[in-house]
């Protein structure tokens, strides 16, 4: 944003819209909006607190400064406000308060379409059960891992897992304990991966793994640490079966590694049986 001097309630509201339009996260406007207005009038401190009945209470400070709770100091009365959410009213609270009353409600009706904006798309992209990416994600995912192993010779494996004999497990534990293991696979999933790495839910016990610079070596820890993990948070034992495809070793078509990878998954479970 690049907007100077005071100019118009209209003017400003407007350039703000637009900026939500081209924005590519939501939380990333946010803070934008509020630097903006700091520049704009002048503000020791801004702070906008706001309420939804889906994303609940999100309180956001300029500058990205942390929700310091309230204290004596040099800490601004805004600041304050902030360390206090629970107790403070929804809207923008700046210090000094010269800010448009039409101004103010417009920013936070705008950063509150922002912020609604970025939960949908991660509701778009992700697993609701598990948190992980969905199966639509994962094969962008890969297709990009794939194009760019082509055209730059970056190698990276692809990895299929799902849970041995889960159906008997879920009929044994019951709907709600199936879901639960499934839950704990994509915590541990979350916990274990890199920066720089995938993981998805790509179908209903099956996850997806890509994993950069050909780590062959860590699938074969990961899933005993799943198998652990999952025996401590529901109390049962099982096990894991994986496929396994590497790029540019196994081809570099996105397509063709999946059918790989799926076809040594199979053939791994056929030998737990």
């Amino acid at each position: 944003m690049t907007l100077t001097g005071h100019g118009t309630s209209d003017a400003i509201v407007s350039r703000l819209a637009v900026d939500l339009d081209r924005a590519e996260s939501g939380v990333g406007f946010v803070y934008d909006a509020l630097s903006t207005l700091v520049t704009l009038y002048g503000l020791g401190e801004a702070v906008l607190v706001i309420d939804d009945p889906v994303i609940g209470r999100q309180a956001f400070r300029a500058g990205r400064h942390p929700l310091i709770p309230g204290g004596g100091g040099q800490e601004s009365r805004a600041g304050r406000m902030a360390g206090s959410v629970l107790s403070t009213a929804a809207g923008l609270h700046c210090e000094p308060e010269v800010v448009d009353r039409e101004v103010a409600a417009s920013v936070t009706a705008l950063c509150r379409v922002a912020v609604q904006l970025d939960v949908r798309r991660h509701d778009a992209s992700h697993d609701p059960l598990t948190g992980l990416y969905n199966r639509r994600s994962f094969d962008v995912g890969l297709e990009r891992s794939a194009s760019r192993s082509l055209r730059y010779g970056w190698p990276f494996a692809l990895a299929l897992l799902d849970v041995d004999r889960f159906k008997a497990l879920n009929d044994r534990l019951g709907h709600h304990g199936g879901d639960q293991v499934l839950r704990v696979v994509g915590h541990e999933l979350r916990r274990s991966l890199r920066a720089g790495d995938t993981a998805a839910r790509v179908g209903g016990d099956e996850f997806g793994l890509i994993l950069s610079n050909d780590r062959l070596e860590q699938v074969a820890p990961l899933l005993e640490r799943l198998e652990h993990a999952v025996q401590a948070a529901v109390g049962v034992e099982l096990g894991f079966s994986a496929g396994v495809a590497t790029a540019p070793g196994d081809g570099t078509d996105a397509v063709e590694l999946y059918r790989l990878a799926d076809r040594r998954l199979y053939e791994a479970k056929v030998r737990v049986g």
